[in-house]
């Protein structure tokens, strides 16, 4: 008996042993490796790297040369190089609130949504990919996305919404982004209320061009279906989550409410319980509705438009804009590079800097240079959060004078009259558009739609009248002349099945990717290092 126990002791020591071994096994290069291959951010990796109980990585120069092959971001290498100072932090010794506790949570449940008519913020709901947001983030908009970080966005669909409650819940497939969370709905309860008068709030979202920007506040007043709050909601925070201190989400930012001597202002807040029926309605929906595959779209890019392209395009004497305009059917289309916008936005200072120069030429005692257009580059980061690697192509509705109008300024004219104004309607509204490099179609970053009004009333022109002009987003490598034939088609919201073809000249698309090129370079150049 004393035998056996002896050896079944000798075998469980083995089996720990054994399991101990496993559990402390190293973290290595190919763990780092497979974790980008997975699309984990940088945030998550390192947290990784920090509670690892032992790591084993090589960071000689050709093992780093391979992870910079494998897309692994400098963050995380600095992380490999000293695991110490990944365990200790940036902030150690520092007190952190229980709100910046939650926040690094709560932010993996948090998503921007995309729909045609810009962007807001929703918040995941469970785990078979429902998302809440507001109702006015996704419009009629026919193309919807949902950004998780800075490299993922995938598709969803509307399943349900209330224009009343301004309420909309979109379905997605999330097995793209595992570390995705579910939030927890605060639940009615009169005894103990999710949120009192007094109570700090906070809300998490992507306000102008941000993401998952952190806002606190108070909850100021509790009303039968809304929260007031001085927690800051700028555009883009509309369908975020607003957090009670638990970090229970207790309503939808929908708007802000600012007074124009500046200050706070207040901010309306859908309570959660206005969303239930309609959370109910899509959960319905789901049996007889299609989620979409779940894939990756374009998203922008991470780097930045050199500077030093912008300032040789200022100081260009001549800049023909010619190559950047083309008219399709009945749109008027512009090719917008960041060069170009800039250019186009300067031009008034540029014309005056010249006749303050020519005027001071003249002048014996004037201070030469006192004025510099390019002195606004100072700030180049926010400069080129503003002009972003990208192409924008927009297509505006051409106006064209109505039938009636011809009709009568031709009898006033028979009459002795010339002074009847013409009148001018748009001659279509923007459907959507599609580029192609050869025979490959381009998926734009963005699909965007922009209401364009025109109300003018002169002696000459009466034009009053509102239309969609699309404003579409697309990588800064969509076209170039390796395509051998660009061509851009348009359609019009009267008749969808008419197409405007149009073969992009081979000029336009040489000045594009010429502009491109310094931003090519820079790219290039910073993968090889």
């Amino acid at each position: 008996m004393r035998r056996l126990l002896a050896a079944f002791v000798v075998v469980l020591l083995t089996l720990t042993a054994g399991m101990s071994q496993v559990q402390l096994k190293a973290l290595s290069n190919d763990d780092v490796m497979q974790m980008v291959t997975l699309g984990l951010s940088d945030d998550v990796i390192v947290e990784k790297i920090r509670s690892a109980s032992s790591t084993n990585f090589d960071t000689s120069i050709d093992r780093l040369k391979v992870l910079k092959a494998a897309k692994v971001s400098d963050v995380v290498l600095r992380a490999m190089i000293n695991p110490r100072s990944a365990a200790s932090g940036p902030n150690s010794g520092r007190v952190v609130d229980e709100m910046a506790t939650k926040f690094k949570r709560l932010q993996n449940g948090v998503v921007t949504v995309w729909s045609e008519f810009g962007h807001g913020t929703g918040f995941i709901i469970s785990s078979d990919g429902l998302v809440l947001t507001n109702q006015h983030v996704v419009g009629p908009s026919e193309y919807l996305a949902l950004q998780f970080d800075p490299q993922r966005k995938i598709p969803a669909v509307l399943l349900a919404a209330d224009a009343e409650r301004d309420v909309a819940v979109l379905w997605c497939d999330l097995r793209l982004v595992p570390e995705a969370i579910n939030l927890e709905l605060a639940k009615r309860d009169e005894l103990n209320p999710s949120l009192i008068e007094g109570e700090r709030v906070f809300t998490i979202g992507s306000p102008l061009n941000q993401q998952k920007i952190l806002t606190s506040g108070i909850a100021s007043k509790i009303e039968k279906t809304a929260i007031i709050s001085d927690v800051n909601i700028n555009h883009g925070n509309s369908g975020g989550p607003l957090f009670n201190s638990q970090g229970q989400v207790v309503g939808i930012t929908t708007f802000g409410d600012f007074t124009s001597r500046g200050g706070p202002g207040v901010s309306g807040i859908v309570k959660i319980e206005e969303a239930m029926p309609i959370i109910e309605q899509a959960r319905s929906k789901m049996t007889t509705s299609t989620r979409p595959n779940p894939e990756l779209l374009p998203v922008e890019p991470n780097d930045l438009f050199p500077i030093e392209a912008i300032k040789s395009t200022l100081l260009q004497d001549k800049f023909d804009s010619k190559p950047y305009s083309l008219g399709v059917g009945d749109f008027d289309v512009v090719m917008i590079t960041p060069p170009l916008k800039y250019r186009a936005e300067k031009e008034s200072e540029i014309r005056a800097a010249k006749e303050k120069g020519k005027r001071n030429r003249k002048s014996e005692v004037a201070v030469q240079n006192s004025f510099r257009p390019l002195d606004d580059l100072k700030n180049w980061e926010v400069y080129v959060g503003e002009y972003k690697p990208v192409l924008l192509i927009r297509a505006t509705p051409k106006l064209r004078e109505t039938g009636g109008s011809v009709f009568l300024r031709s009898l006033a004219a028979a009459g002795g009259a010339y002074n009847v104004p013409a009148k001018l309607r748009f001659k279509a509204d923007f459907y959507k558009m599609t580029l192609a490099c050869g025979s490959k179609e381009i998926s734009p970053i963005l699909p965007g739609k922009i209401a364009h009004v025109v109300d003018v009333r002169t002696g000459l022109v009466n034009a009053t009248d509102a239309a969609y002009e699309g404003f579409y987003e697309y990588p800064a490598d969509s076209i170039g002349p390796s395509c051998g034939q660009v061509t851009l088609t348009l359609y019009g919201e009267k008749d969808p099945s008419k197409a405007f073809i149009k073969k992009v000249d081979g000029k336009s698309v040489d000045r594009i990717f010429q502009d491109f090129g310094p931003y090519r370079s820079q790219h290039e150049s910073a993968q090889v290092h």
